[in-house]
């Protein structure tokens, strides 16, 4: 049942349309010409699993190629007068545009203080009226989880990999994001051991970290790959949300 709590949470977070900052039609003016960025894994932010550098890499190698997906998904939508790939690199733009991670009061991500001048030339550069950031970052936040027999939780700070997104103007006027209770938990790092607890008759229940191929299976389903189905679910969940939230359907 903890597995079942951990999908529902997965499920609500990557249903959400994320949130406009400015009027749908003002959107619409603001952003004809749309810059996607490529997708960008914070090696910087709060993982704290053994194997952190590990984790880092295979979010690189599962993220790789999937910014070209979503300029493509947003092309057939046609809500766009042009929607361009901005060909800068990943770790690049993690070093010199995110400046610094921004969290609400349970821990969540709320996306980032950003480099103004850096996001202007980008814009410049490439032009179009505004950029979409995709970021990965590891998270540390207060959560309820329950036991598998769902008659013990445990409400505690876990470790995860969350994904926000968001539209930025090249002035730096963040005009859509998903971010903070809307933030998509793709990876969970920690696990609850209850089992440990109760088959100890010991009241504390000790946090653990899910194994590196735990995590890879977790992210990369072996069944999938049976089955011809490349990258991450979670991922493909994920983008395809975002497509969906910035869709020419919600701007009419």
């Amino acid at each position: 049942m903890r597995i079942l709590s951990l999908v529902l949470f997965l499920f609500l977070a990557g249903c959400s349309s994320g949130t406009y900052k400015v009027p749908t039609k003002e959107y619409q003016q603001l952003v004809k010409t749309l810059g996607v960025l490529p997708l960008i894994v914070d090696s910087r932010s709060a993982i704290v699993h053994p194997d952190a550098d590990a984790i880092v890499a295979l979010l690189r190698r599962t993220v790789a190629g999937r910014s070209e997906i979503v300029v493509e998904e947003l092309r057939k939508k046609k809500g766009y007068f042009d929607v361009r790939l901005v060909q800068e690199p990943a770790r690049i733009l993690a070093e010199k545009l995110l400046i610094k991670a921004e969290a609400d009061e349970f821990g969540l991500p709320r996306g980032y203080q950003l480099n103004r001048q850096l996001l202007a030339e980008l814009c410049a550069d490439s032009f179009v009226d505004g950029l979409l950031l995709l970021n990965l970052q590891g998270v540390v936040h207060t959560e309820k989880r329950w036991s598998r027999n769902t008659l013990e939780n445990l409400t505690t700070d876990f470790n995860d990999i969350m994904a926000t997104a968001s539209v930025v103007a090249a002035d730096g006027r963040v005009l859509w994001e998903m971010s903070g209770a809307d933030a998509t938990n793709i990876l969970a790092l920690q696990f609850a051991d209850f089992d440990e607890a109760h088959f100890n008759r010991e009241d504390q229940v000790r946090l653990k970290f899910i194994t590196l191929s735990g995590l890879e299976r977790t992210l990369l389903p072996p069944a999938e790959k049976a089955q011809g189905k490349p990258g991450s679910p979670q991922i493909a969940d994920w983008l395809k949300n975002v497509t969906a939230a910035l869709s020419p359907t919600l701007f009419r």
